[in-house]
This record gives C-alpha cells, structure tokens and sequence, in this order.
C-alpha cells in the first residue's frame, strides 16, 4: 500500500513538473534544418558531398515512320499520326515559315485542304490527335515552324 502510495505521488510530481516546461523550438537557421531533414552525412567545411548512385538514362530509338525527337502523341514524332502527314514535317522543323516554304509543305503533302499554320499567340485549339486528318503547324514569333501536330 506505501508503495503505491510513493508511486502514485511519484507520477504525480512528474507530471506537474512537466507542465511547467515548454518544449524547444529548433532554430531556425541552416545547421538546424539540415539536422531536421537529416543531413547526417554533411561533407567536412570544403569538401564537396558525394553524389548519389544515378543510371543512365535510356533513350528509345523512334518508331519506325516517325521522326526524331521526344515522343509526343500527335506529333511529328507519333507514327501513327501519319493520318494527316506530321511525320513527314521533320525536315521543315526550325525553317522560316515564308510562302516558298509553305507551298514545299503543300506539295509534300499533295493537298492543301485541312492544313493550318498556327502562329505564336493564337487562340485556335489543337489537341493532338493522330486519328485526325487535320495537319497543324505550329509556329513561333518569329514564324518559324517548331512543330506539326493532327488535329
């Protein structure tokens, strides 16, 4: 019976002891966050930090019919885009888009109807889509043509 006395009494001090005490507040300087965030492994002042383990990247060749570059559903570089003749935009990429090189686009394509050149600040949408017919050529302010697009 004492002892839970002493015990229960015990408890008790502590707990009014804690209510006195405020918890710390970490600093709010570089040493301390990166002691938050866990930079156990800090390089010595002067040293530089090891790098992590990283892989090379692998980089897929394009699919047959498409042209070069990051692939992007629609584009010139979605060789199901052919629908509307992106893929054979490639070379015209970084030209200026001036008459000769619309009328070269033109007869590349063999048409004239459902192509568009969309200039830099346009409002027109185009949502690439290969299923669509519609050829898109996507111009800079400069006038430059930087992609070809269905839809």
């Amino acid at each position: 019976m004492i002892r839970r006395a002493v015990l229960s009494l015990t408890c008790a001090a502590l707990a009014l002891a804690a209510c006195g005490s405020e918890p710390t507040q970490p600093g709010n300087d570089a040493e301390d966050f990166a002691a938050r965030i866990g930079a156990g492994a800090t390089p010595a002042p002067g040293g530089a930090p090891a790098p992590g383990a990283t892989a090379t990247p692998q980089i897929a060749q394009p699919l047959p019919g498409a042209a070069p570059g990051a692939f992007a559903r629609g584009t010139l570089t979605d060789p199901a885009s052919k629908t509307c003749g992106a893929p054979l935009m490639g070379p015209f990429i970084g030209k200026l888009a001036d008459q000769a090189t619309r009328a070269e686009i033109a007869k590349m394509l063999g048409r004239t109807d459902n192509l568009r050149f969309v200039t830099f600040g346009s409002t027109a949408n185009v949502n690439p889509d290969p299923t669509n017919p519609r050829l898109s050529i996507m111009l800079d302010a400069q006038n430059i043509i930087r992609d070809a697009r269905c839809g």
